[in-house]
């Protein structure tokens, strides 16, 4: 039993460093959907060149200006230009939720929206 507590405890530590991290981020994640809005979530596919884990959402990025590509796809249209590139400066202890816009849920026109909004635990931490 000890032994297996021993293997553990460095994999614990490096979550708990992964999970606390010693300077302000930021992130991009996709928004909900709203039907009265006429919009559904975007997948975040790259951020800077490099494919995301998640299309859900990109790993903690630090501020500064990044190149985010989102996607939309649906099945009820084909959408032949699914992806847009967005030139974002992100600000330290920011969520940005990425949604497509659409016209129609038949049409293939659609625009990326930003939601951006505080995330809680980084301002606390850091006093942002």
């Amino acid at each position: 039993m000890k032994a297996r507590l021993w293997i553990a405890a460095p994999m614990f530590s490096a979550l708990a460093a992964w999970a606390a991290p010693d300077q302000p981020w930021a992130i991009v994640e996709s928004g909900d959907s709203s039907e009265v809005r006429k919009e559904v979530p975007a997948a975040i596919t790259k951020v800077d060149g490099v494919s995301t884990r998640d299309p859900r959402k990109s790993d903690m990025l630090a501020p500064g200006k990044h190149k985010v590509t989102v996607r939309f796809d649906t099945g009820r249209a084909v959408v032949t230009d699914n992806a847009r590139d967005l030139d974002m400066d992100l600000e330290a202890c920011k969520r940005y939720r990425v949604v497509a816009v659409y016209k129609s849920k038949t049409s293939p026109d659609w625009e990326p929206k930003v939601y951006p909004e505080s995330i809680g635990e980084c301002a606390k931490k850091f006093k942002k």
